[in-house]
């Protein structure tokens, strides 16, 4: 069994390897993630009524992340703010709370989506998923494999680089 899943996530390596290196030319957040789109569908052996639902499921939650991310982006926004001004605690313990209840939403968002796209699959193509998923965060393509968060500064945020330990 373990043979099994190694094979997979090998070929799910190679697959997305193969695939990014022949779209190579797209550039950008949108290449990137059409590409990675286009190979789980190549990968997972889709059916074009699969394929269909697939990316109308895509574009459904590109749209509604579009949201989720501009309403981040506004709450972080207002936390810097209280900061900067010296606001009182409570102030920035409100507007930190607000950041953490919208990252559990934005969390909730994408489990829900994962289901959905889940629940048109075979179990046999679940399984190619899976590794599809694992070897894509492997090859620094998923949120995890980044080494950041993506901040302005390229190192910025969790996960970056630790600071030398001196002693």
């Amino acid at each position: 069994m373990k043979q099994i899943i190694a094979v997979t996530i090998l070929g799910a390596a190679l697959t997305a390897g193969a695939v990014a290196a022949q779209t190579g030319g797209e550039r950008g957040r949108e290449g990137r993630r059409g590409q990675r789109g286009q190979a789980a569908v190549e990968y997972l052996g889709l059916t074009p009524d699969q394929e269909a639902q697939w990316t109308a499921l895509r574009e459904q939650n590109r749209d509604a992340m579009r949201l989720l991310h501009q309403e981040g982006r506004e709450l972080h926004e207002r936390v810097q703010e209280a900061l900067e001004a010296d606001a009182p605690d409570a102030e920035v313990g409100v507007a930190a709370k607000a950041v953490y209840a919208h990252r559990q939403e934005a969390k909730k968002a994408r489990e829900a989506f994962e289901g959905q796209l889940l629940s048109i699959l075979t179990e046999d193509q679940k399984v190619k998923y899976e590794a599809f998923k694992t070897a894509s965060e492997t090859m620094g393509q998923g949120r995890r494999g980044r080494g950041h968060r993506g901040g302005r500064g390229g190192g910025e945020g969790r996960g970056g680089e630790a600071p030398p330990i001196e002693g």
